[in-house]
């Protein structure tokens, strides 16, 4: 395991956070084979298990990406690429980094994993039915991403995965109600208004969520180290995320379903949940007198999907979906 390069690799993947798109740094930040292997075992793990949190809730949903080639733009190590062509089948999977030892690294690991997918580079007008991007929002200047939702715009649906900050979410949530008039919204927003996020009020609040990270990890000597070496922790994962899909026969969300955004915030007796819901982002409160076993399950496993049960901003009960 290269310890430097990937603490190396860290700082400059936080610096993007502190940094404005127009100041995104053009380098190519990959020096070796042996840092693109240690990056894709970790790091890129790591993110592999925010996508299988994403595509698990799609499959939940009964959503099926559309048939024909999938662009991973922006690939690195190919995480993404290779997540989506694990939960469903592929025939084509296009790679694209301004990288060319990444390109090379992630479409070696795919036809590894994937022997009967074509694995190929994208051209440069290629117009994809599925487009796949992961962790590429604080890397573009305002031209590049202007660029991007133009390809964007040409795909049949977006499946859309970053960072779980402040920044990240806001810049996701702006791409949204941009592509929203060309798109029908999957995911993470259970209704196709506006994001309640945007109203008065919540401007501190950004939709984030957190992954389901393996049992096995918090007992394997080697995730032990990776999380101590590096001052990581293992159990909080956040990302934002956003699923579109230009295909008509799509059914319409449940009009009950609700965002849970983050985690429940536990106190005696009651918690407070911010959710996001048809009639916008609001604050609730869940008293355990009156929906003790609901509040008892989220304490134990909280989800992020739910249909409650409200009078104004108190939720009388309710049941989990995912």
């Amino acid at each position: 395991m290269n310890w430097n390069a990937l603490r190396r690799l860290r700082e400059r993947f936080l610096a993007f956070e502190q940094r404005s798109g127009a100041e995104a740094d053009r380098t190519d930040y990959w020096r070796s084979h042996s840092e693109l292997a240690s990056y894709d075992f970790t790091f890129g793990e790591r993110i592999g298990w925010k996508w299988d949190t994403v595509l698990d809730e799609l499959k939940l949903r009964g959503w099926t990406p559309p048939e024909g080639a999938v662009l991973d733009w922006g690939c690195g190590t190919g995480v993404a690429g290779r997540r989506v062509a694990q939960a469903w089948p592929q025939q084509r999977l296009l790679l694209s980094d301004r990288s060319h030892p990444a390109q090379n690294f992630a479409a070696a690991r795919a036809r590894a994993a994937f022997p009967g997918l074509t694995v190929q580079f994208a051209a440069a007008d290629c117009a994809p039915e599925l487009l796949v991007l992961s962790h590429v929002i604080n890397e573009l200047t305002p031209e590049a991403l202007e660029r991007l939702l133009g390809l964007a715009s040409k795909a049949q649906a977006v499946l859309w995965v970053e960072p779980g900050t402040h920044e990240s979410s806001r810049k996701l949530i702006a791409v949204r109600e941009r592509l929203l008039a060309r798109f029908r919204g999957i995911a993470p927003c259970p209704h196709a208004a506006a994001c309640g996020m945007l109203a008065p009020g919540n401007e501190r609040h950004w939709c984030h969520h957190f992954a389901r990270v393996p049992g096995y990890v918090h007992t394997d000597p080697g995730w032990g180290r990776f999380a101590q070496t590096l001052e990581i922790d293992l159990s909080s994962v956040p990302f934002s995320f956003l699923v579109l899909d230009r295909r008509p026969a799509l059914a319409a969300p449940c009009s009950r379903e609700a965002r849970v955004i983050g985690v429940p915030r536990h106190y005696k007796g009651y918690a407070k949940v911010l959710s996001c819901q048809a009639d916008g982002v609001k604050e609730l409160v869940l008293q355990k007198r009156d929906a003790p076993e609901l509040l008892k399950a989220m304490k134990k496993a909280p989800g992020s999907l739910y249909q409650w049960e409200r009078e104004g901003e108190k939720i009388r009960g309710g049941e989990r979906i995912f």
